[in-house]
């Protein structure tokens, strides 16, 4: 039992003494070679902060309002280039001259002409 924890501690030391080496040889390389590193991370942010902008300006694009209608009576639209179309109130489909049938939720059609509200 004594060997193994001789062993293990040996090994615990060792491997402290391997992460120190690695630390210092990624230092000199470092030192070394630092116009190339330099260069690397500048490249590194020019590209992402070129994709970032682009995607930015895609999604602006996208989903940013370029029609904006507000009526006198407080209704409003909103359109992008998404074709969303967000409104207060709902437009219906009416046909012209009155000859088709259409539907308007919760209103029912009456054998008179009336309309009778549900």
């Amino acid at each position: 039992m004594r060997i193994f924890k001789v062993l293990s501690v040996f090994a615990t030391v060792s491997e402290k003494i391997v992460d120190a080496f690695e630390t210092v040889v990624d230092f000199a390389d470092h030192v070394i070679h630092r116009k190339e590193y330099e260069r690397r991370a500048k490249a590194r942010k020019r590209f992402w902060t070129i994709l970032l902008s682009v995607a930015g300006g895609i999604l602006v694009v996208l989903f940013f309002p370029y029609r904006v209608i507000v009526k006198k009576n407080g209704d409003f639209e909103f359109r992008s280039l998404m074709l969303r179309v967000y409104r207060r109130t709902e437009e219906y489909d009416i046909p012209e001259g009155g000859s088709e049938e259409f539907d308007i939720e919760g209103v029912a059609d009456a054998d008179e002409g009336d309309l009778v509200i549900e």
